[in-house]
């Protein structure tokens, strides 16, 4: 029986339609591989892009409310003995002793074979030597702090000077203050919003920010909560503070609610993982979740422990996942 050439075509089809079928098999593999590679390769790629990697930070976190004041210092204003030019003996922010001279005031003289003669001025009292004068050191003293008229005072205009070597002197005018550092420093906190906002007992310790370094802080004790009759208004007590607050009158300064010290992270850091607080840290390349203790949290910051230096947080987990292979730029 013979058969058509049309027959024998698909009789040739069909046996290669098998070997045929695979290579399209194989090649559907291979290229779905290829997909799977290239997919895990730009996965990979855009997300070390997104993920921000960062060494965990340790530092102050803390809340504070900003805030105004005067201050009040046990000083007592010291004048000169006679016209003259000054000479500066002890420099200011010095401590000196009572009756220890100071400064003189070189004074022309008919008495003296050079034509001058200079009069010393000394301390009154042991403390710190401060040429910075604003005429008040009289109206705001420790003496009378609780008879001061606030309202009054502040209306007076300070006479800012700084008195220096070389400078005329008048008679009878001050030439240097001594501050007793010593005593007690008062601060006589401005009412507003923010300071009333604090619940604070009087009594109570207080810890105060007096410069712009976050580690220059001071305790105080609220001596009085409405001083002077003034609602908000607060009498702070400082045992002890530097000589950068001998001259100055007025004050701009924080009062610290919250203060924690420590290693740091971003509050969208954290991973919870079975009930627990966490982070995903990074370890040869490969992302890792590692349980923390929260210290505190002030405002989109959280303070942890049971970390070190050298570990490399991820501040955006929300990009990665455990286990993930992280390969760093």
């Amino acid at each position: 029986m013979q058969t058509s050439k049309n027959e024998a075509e698909v009789r040739v089809r069909v046996r290669r339609n098998p070997s045929r079928a695979l290579r399209k098999l194989v090649l559907i593999l291979i290229s779905l591989y290829l997909i799977f590679l290239t997919y895990n390769f730009v996965h990979d790629l855009v997300v070390a892009r997104l993920a921000k990697v960062e060494m965990v930070s340790r530092g102050i976190v803390q809340a504070a409310v900003p805030a105004q004041g005067i201050l009040v210092r046990d000083e007592i204003p010291v004048a000169a003995p006679r016209t003259g030019l000054l000479k500066v003996i002890v420099p200011g922010g010095e401590r000196v002793r009572v009756g220890q001279v100071v400064a003189q005031v070189v004074a022309v003289s008919l008495d003296s074979h050079s034509g001058e003669k200079a009069y010393n001025i000394t301390a009154p009292r042991a403390g710190i030597v401060s040429y910075h004068l604003d005429g008040l050191e009289e109206v705001y003293s420790r003496k009378n702090i609780n008879e001061l008229d606030l309202e009054k005072v502040q209306t007076l205009q300070a006479e800012v000077k700084q008195v220096l070597p070389g400078n005329q002197i008048e008679e009878g005018s001050p030439v240097f203050k001594i501050v007793n550092n010593l005593e007690p420093l008062f601060v006589i906190a401005v009412p507003s919003d923010e300071v009333n906002s604090i619940d604070m007992e009087k009594g109570s310790t207080v810890l105060l920010s007096l410069g712009s370094d976050e580690k220059d802080v001071s305790y105080a004790v609220l001596s009085e909560k409405d001083f002077g009759g003034n609602s908000g208004r607060l009498l702070l007590s400082l045992t002890s503070y530097a000589n950068n607050l001998i001259a100055p009158r007025t004050i701009i300064f924080k009062v610290i609610t919250e203060r924690y010290e420590g290693f740091f992270i971003p509050a969208g850091a954290l991973v919870r993982k079975e009930g627990k607080d966490g982070i995903f840290t990074i370890y040869k390349e490969r992302v890792r979740w590692k349980g923390v203790e929260i210290q505190g949290r002030v405002g989109d910051k959280v303070v942890i422990t049971g970390v070190t230096a050298d570990l490399k947080v991820v501040l955006n987990p929300q990009y990665v996942k455990e286990g993930f292979t992280l390969k760093l730029p």
